[in-house]
């Protein structure tokens, strides 16, 4: 596609924002152009539309969503049935099924649809990343955890954010561009008034065992995550990046940018067909392995003392403890 795309960013939380200062400062070049807005915030700085009138511009070519990660299949159906080109924050959305399907529509639209994940393209990741592939010694252990505060944020309540292993899909990107396939051995979720705790045990092609924590305490860390990979040579890998990434320096494209150039770069074609494919492969094994380990809890008669489950590979409860459930029993779900 060539000439101007227009753009319309849906959202204005810290993605959404970091969007629309890019498209403003056209770090882009002046052919990527900032349409308007689509946000229940009143903002006075840059035109605000509705859905319907953004989807019926003919200057609108594609969209970006930056909103709740319940929100996003709507969202991006939505502008898929609509003609036009868009870019999605991860989680894609909550399901792979519903991944595989949306994919295959924008396919058969000829539309692009794609999905950021601002981590792989860190450069410690990168560097990580070359330095695991060129390592002569296998895996011994690996440790992923992020530590944050259990606020009253949409990010805090899985009605909106998804189920921890959802909201956070992009730590199993980049555990799987690390090291490959992962398979799943053991999984916990402890839901309780002041805490959220995930903890899933995965096994990579080779037996080598990697533990992801997900957990937010009411009176926890703001925000802090990191990541430890030990070799059978002794070496050690480690990652402690804290905070959200800082805004780009004047002259460079910050990560935000970046990943709005790949999508740019593949709506005009600039991207190989190999490269695409190996990155919608990784977002849909990605959601396969957060969906591997589901666990829907009911919402009521937590109150209290919350609840834990523990489950083998083949998605058996092998272990569990659940006090004070009203009316709804937890139950893992396999699909």
């Amino acid at each position: 596609m060539a000439g101007v795309i227009g753009i319309v960013v849906v959202g204005l939380g810290r993605a959404g924002k970091a969007r629309v200062r890019d498209l403003e400062m056209k770090v882009l070049g002046e052919s990527v152009v900032l349409r308007g807005v689509i946000s229940r915030r009143k903002v006075d700085e840059v035109t605000c539309l509705t859905w319907e009138e953004a989807l019926a511009r003919n200057d609108v070519d594609a969209f970006v969503i930056s909103t709740e990660n319940s929100t996003h299949e709507e969202y991006v159906r939505k502008v898929l049935d609509h003609g036009k080109h868009v870019l999605v924050d991860y989680p894609f959305c909550l399901s792979a099924q519903s991944g595989k399907d949306l994919y295959d529509l924008a396919g058969s639209k000829g539309l692009v649809c794609h999905v950021e994940n601002i981590a792989l393209l860190v450069p410690l990741h990168q560097q990580f990343k070359q330095t695991t592939k060129s390592k002569a010694v296998p895996l011994q252990e690996g440790l992923v955890r992020l530590d944050a505060r259990l606020s009253n944020d949409w990010i805090a309540d899985d009605s909106c954010a998804g189920f921890p292993s959802f909201a956070g899909v992009g730590d199993l990107e980049c555990m799987m561009d690390l090291f490959g396939k992962l398979t799943l051995q053991e999984a916990q979720y402890v839901y309780e008034p002041d805490l959220r705790s995930l903890t899933c045990k995965f096994s990579t092609s080779d037996d080598r065992p990697i533990t992801w924590i997900r957990e937010r305490k009411r009176d926890g860390k703001a925000r802090e995550r990191f990541q430890e990979f030990k070799f059978e040579d002794g070496s050690v890998l480690t990652l402690s990046p804290t905070g959200p990434p800082p805004p780009p320096t004047p002259g460079h494209k910050g990560l935000f940018a970046r990943d709005l150039e790949l999508f740019v770069a593949e709506i005009r074609g600039e991207r190989s067909h190999a490269e695409i494919t190996e990155e919608k492969k990784l977002v849909l094994d990605g959601l396969q392995l957060a969906e591997d380990r589901k666990i829907v809890v009911g919402r009521s008669g937590f109150s209290k003392h919350g609840i834990k489950i523990t489950c083998d590979s083949e998605g058996k409860t092998t272990n569990r403890e659940v006090t004070a459930v009203d009316t709804e029993e937890a139950e893992l779900l396999r699909n």
